[in-house]
């Protein structure tokens, strides 16, 4: 088996990440954000949009990967406004952070 093929095997095994979000949530249950692996591109695509600003960079990210269970985005592009003003900021960066593991949301901005 070729190097390649054994990364390949490596990514489609890891698995999907599971996110409980009790603010977003009704009074029964929590939302519940499903989110796959970045890949390098869609980190690369955050990390250029934090060069301009950061705090959209949180709410792309939310949009860029926040499944449900039947593996459908939970927010569109059409919702990033919103979310930028109109929620808990301290939510947004919690569940951005969630989503985006080891990239440190904190310094993920290039000087």
């Amino acid at each position: 088996m070729r190097a390649i093929d054994k990364a390949k095997k490596h990514f489609s095994s890891l698995e999907t990440r599971r996110i409980e979000v009790p603010e977003w949530g009704d009074e029964n249950e929590p939302l519940v954000i499903f989110v796959n692996p970045l890949t390098l591109q869609e980190t690369a695509t955050l990390f250029e949009l934090s060069k301009s600003n950061e705090m959209e960079m949180l709410a792309q990210a939310i949009i860029l990967k926040a499944l449900d269970g039947e593996g459908k985005k939970h927010f569109n592009i059409g919702d990033r406004l919103f979310l930028m003003n109109n929620c808990d900021r301290e939510i947004v960066v919690r569940v951005a952070g969630e989503i985006m593991g080891t990239m440190d949301v904190g310094t993920a901005k290039k000087k």
